[in-house]
């Protein structure tokens, strides 16, 4: 049996920029904990949320042991890239914990305006989303946690970032783009991943 590690990768949102988590890095290497700002590749999902969970599988064979689990924490579509490494990758045997933050679990309407593969991908009733809500059962090993807020403009409908299963906590946050700095998030995710050493 694979034992826990203090690792956790950081997956970062669309467009990302290299600087949406470096709070909470900064929060967790605070804490004890070893956490990697996963960087992918063609971030707008041009290729799809195949290809960067591609990366990530890669990234995380470089940086856990193979005797060791990690924490996932996924911000936006990095929600969707973790949960396609999870549920399609066989990834679930590597991660203790996935935590989800302002993720379109279910979709989203503004991702009608992304006209290319992985756009398409995060619509609601994509047939990719509903194919990997078919099988969402499948993270219940990683007891999995979604944070959201109601007033997020990006994820429509709000419920969306609700994955369905887990605990779900709601926050006041204003904008999508701030949620991974807040500090009511940072708490909420750093006491969770604690809490999935356990």
């Amino acid at each position: 049996m694979r034992q826990k590690s203090h690792t956790v990768l950081l997956i970062p949102g669309i467009f990302d920029r290299g600087n949406a988590l470096l709070r909470m890095q900064r929060a967790l290497a605070e804490t004890g904990f070893d956490a990697h700002y996963i960087h992918l590749h063609y971030n707008s999902g041009w290729h799809g949320m195949e290809h960067l969970s591609a990366q990530l599988m890669a990234k995380m064979e470089k940086i856990l042991k193979e005797e060791e689990t990690c924490t996932l924490v996924g911000f936006s579509m990095g929600g969707i890239v973790a949960r396609y490494y999870l549920q399609a990758m066989s990834g679930i045997s590597r991660v203790h914990k996935f935590i989800s933050i302002a993720t379109p679990h279910h979709g989203s309407y503004w991702a009608n305006f992304l006209p290319y593969k992985g756009g398409k991908q995060l619509r609601i009733g994509s047939d990719f989303l509903n194919s990997l809500n078919k099988s969402m059962h499948l993270l219940e090993e990683t007891d999995p946690v979604s944070i959201w807020t109601k007033y997020d403009i990006t994820i429509m409908p709000h419920s969306s970032a609700q994955l369905g299963i887990g605990i779900s906590y709601e926050v006041p946050v204003i904008l999508h783009r701030l949620m991974p700095m807040s500090g009511k998030v940072i708490s909420l995710m750093k006491n969770e991943v604690i809490a999935g050493m356990k």
